[in-house]
């Protein structure tokens, strides 16, 4: 999925993080989004919302992303570039 908008460094940096630990498998992501009871903050972009994905690390932390930024995520880990 080719992003509407030019995706900031910074926002681009985050995702390439999360799909390198989903890469190197220090991450799962659940399969499915879910509606939280309270609103959260995205990992990557900071906007609240309540339906969420959540990303867990194997060190027992947890990120909750957007739907659109989860699929930025799973776009990269996807890909065959590692750029």
């Amino acid at each position: 999925m080719k992003p509407k908008k030019k995706i900031s460094p910074k926002r681009n940096e985050i995702i390439h993080r999360m799909g390198d630990a989903i890469r190197g498998g220090n991450a799962q992501m659940d399969r499915f989004a879910v509606r939280l009871k309270e609103s959260t903050k995205c990992g990557v972009c900071s906007r609240d919302g309540r339906t969420m994905v959540r990303l867990s690390y194997n060190d027992g932390q947890e990120a909750y992303l957007g739907k659109t930024c989860a699929r930025y995520v799973m776009d990269y880990v996807n890909s065959d570039t590692l750029s």
